[in-house]
């Protein structure tokens, strides 16, 4: 069950539930598969035990909604080798311009496109978000003996242009001083630094951590310092040699190994939505092969200087109490 999940997937939903504070595209993210959604579960469960009609005339209205919709708004992804899809393209075509029914009397407006405009859900996030998620710390309270910490906040304000060679410092912080500190030292199952150049938000947050969530803190605090000692020793050794094998390790993940056809699909389809081209992505992997020791420096100069950072733990109540700081409490 997805309460289940909170217990042993914690690490996720605390750093999802911190992203969501910051951006409005990540808030509705979290609302829909992060702990919030539990509550829209329970909601929905309600609903579907106590008033049956209503849930149907719900599905009914948003079946409408689609079919009539405009249809230059509407994306059919399909997978398959070139042979499959040269065969199917017609027919698929006609599928969507000829069979689905509509509304004649009443066309639809033409769809914006949401890669140039802000999507309609994004205002009313907005203005929710604040309300239902602001900036704060947070403790998520669940029946467990370890925790899941996570620490987040904004490096870069919107609009500011973010070199992908943030990604290979972030990656460089999870397999080093992540690693070394939190895991090995400390005995957390998991420590992880992630970063997203979508929109500037940057977390570090643990996995089956059997530290109290105060010492964690103090742990991750201690990250931008080893960056900048780094810089000053060991980045520069062997002719940048830790820094090339951030980079390998960065593209690695980038390029991952061998798709299957429905992770194809998947990964062409968001790519097109968020109008992201073969260009821009060979951009990023240049951006990310020049990385310097000067980005290691700067990003461990915004590290130290968060934006409103925030906090979100899973773990117990007893451990949560035993915090000093002041926290809202989100029992699951």
């Amino acid at each position: 069950s997805k309460k289940s999940r909170v217990v042993s997937r914690g690490h996720s939903f605390a750093n999802r539930r911190i992203r969501g504070r910051y951006s409005a595209r990540n808030f509705i993210d979290e609302k829909l598969y992060g702990v919030s959604s539990l509550e829209s579960y329970a909601a929905i469960l309600e609903s579907v035990e106590s008033d049956w009609e209503k849930v149907v005339l719900r599905l009914k209205n948003l079946r409408e909604a689609i079919l009539n919709g405009s249809r230059n708004g509407m994306v059919l992804n399909l997978t398959g080798d070139r042979t499959v899809l040269d065969a199917i393209m017609v027919e698929a075509g006609d599928f969507l311009v000829n069979s689905l029914p509509w509304d004649l009397g009443h066309p639809a407006p033409p769809t914006p496109d949401f890669r140039s405009v802000d999507h309609p859900w994004i205002a009313s996030a907005e203005k929710e978000m604040i309300q239902s998620n602001p900036v704060r710390d947070e403790g998520i309270v669940v029946s467990t003996q370890v925790a899941y910490v996570a620490e987040g906040g904004r490096l870069y304000d919107v609009g500011d242009p973010v070199s992908a060679s943030v990604s290979v410092v972030s990656h460089y912080l999870t397999t080093g001083y992540m690693w070394d500190v939190i895991r090995a030292k400390n005995g957390a199952y998991g420590a992880y630094s992630q970063f997203s150049s979508h929109d500037g938000i940057a977390t570090l947050f643990t996995y089956r951590d059997p530290n109290t969530p105060e010492d964690t803190l103090d742990a991750f605090h201690g990250a931008a310092s080893t960056i900048l000692e780094d810089a000053k020793s060991s980045l520069i050794r062997d002719d940048n040699a830790a820094i090339t094998t951030s980079i390998i390790g960065t593209i690695g993940g980038l390029d991952g190994s061998a798709l299957s056809a429905n992770d194809a699909g998947w990964v062409s389809l968001v790519r097109y939505l968020r109008g992201e081209s073969a260009l821009s992505r060979q951009r990023r992997r240049k951006e990310m092969l020049d990385t310097s020791v000067g980005d290691f420096v700067d990003y461990a100069k915004r590290l130290k200087s968060w934006k409103a950072p925030s906090v979100a733990i899973v773990a117990s109540q007893s451990a949560l109490n035993d915090m000093e700081r002041e926290m809202s409490m989100f029992k699951v």
